[in-house]
């Protein structure tokens, strides 16, 4: 029997996913800022509210009030979903103020992190969860052994703790940094990379499925274009030559 299918709400993309993402699993979303991260998830979110669906979204690098003003931009309304009480979006800034005392940072508690938007998302009842960006939620100062034993209880506890489809992003290091990327895309379901290239005199963006559990997938570089009102859309004619 096939698992369900959930819509990533990027236009040209189901159908190179078999339909979408399989449900219930943890994706991510990965590239340097401009990419188009956030457009991303809130396509994601918007096809599923859209549909009748509930959602929640963990704003952690910005205000609640900044992902509003950003989806009003392609025009997308969401005041209407939140008003409705089908769209959460949540402000991750105080748990980020407790981390610090007496001059030093302390660890945010993983597991209280999830219990608390389960929590959230069990009393929506929400079939979506977006986490944008997840990096800060469970650090980059520690050691690399530390970073990655809390990447991997972070995306075991949303799988454990909730029957969401979640989407988390996370900033493509540059050369000589340290990341969650490379930690969390072996642990999630599915890795989308996001990209900017310079192809005849000009920039394109570029998006990359780099991995896709239980899915046939051709590798390849799709270029794509921001569309208001649309988002992402894919441009299946262009295959972007160096």
């Amino acid at each position: 029997m096939s698992k369900k299918r959930i819509s990533t709400g990027i236009e040209g993309l189901d159908p190179f996913l078999e339909g979408g993402f399989p449900a219930g699993k943890s994706y991510l979303v990965t590239g340097e800022p401009g990419t188009g991260k956030s457009i991303f998830c809130l396509q994601f979110l918007i096809r599923g509210l859209m549909q009748g669906e509930k959602a929640v979204y963990v704003a952690v690098d910005e205000k609640p009030a900044d992902v509003i003003e950003q989806a009003a931009s392609l025009g997308w309304d969401l005041s209407q979903y939140i008003e409705k009480k089908e769209l959460l979006i949540l402000d991750a800034s105080p748990y980020f103020s407790a981390r610090m005392g007496a001059g030093r940072e302390k660890e945010i508690d993983v597991l209280k992190t999830v219990s608390d938007l389960a929590s959230y998302v069990k009393r929506m009842e929400a079939s979506r969860v977006v986490i944008d960006p997840v990096g800060p939620l469970v650090g980059s100062g520690d050691s690399i052994s530390r970073l990655q034993d809390h990447v991997r209880m972070l995306v075991h506890s949303l799988q454990a703790n909730m029957e969401t489809t979640n989407i988390l992003t996370s900033y493509a290091p540059r050369i000589g940094e340290r990341s969650v990327h490379g930690f969390e895309e072996y642990l999630v379901s599915g890795c989308i990379v996001l990209e900017m290239v310079w192809v005849n005199e000009r920039f394109v963006r570029t998006l990359i499925v780099e991995k896709m559990r239980g899915t046939a997938l051709d590798p390849a570089q799709q270029e794509f274009s921001f569309v208001k009102g649309k988002g992402i859309v894919l441009n299946p004619n262009h295959q972007p030559t160096q």
